[in-house]
């Protein structure tokens, strides 16, 4: 019965370890480019990128500098 009880705690515990690790990862967010315009640094633009957290649908507005479209939208996708 103790070996029961105990292999029950250690099954609960790696659950709770395990979940919370889970919960913050965004796979594949989708994003779209808000706005664009002209940085002070040469050869950047500065961007306000939409993504959409797969998981949750939360929205998340994040402002970033990149040389190209693709590089601002992976930057955005990072922070969620």
């Amino acid at each position: 019965m103790k070996k029961i009880i105990a292999a029950a705690l250690l099954v609960g515990a790696t659950a709770l370890i395990a979940i919370p690790a889970l919960a913050g990862t965004c796979p594949a967010p989708q994003c779209t480019i808000q706005t664009k315009a002209k940085s002070k640094l040469a050869g950047k633009t500065d961007y306000k990128v939409s993504c959409i957290e797969q998981s949750s649908g939360d929205e998340i507005i994040s402002a970033v500098t990149a040389a190209t479209d693709k590089e601002a939208k992976d930057l955005a996708s990072k922070k969620c």
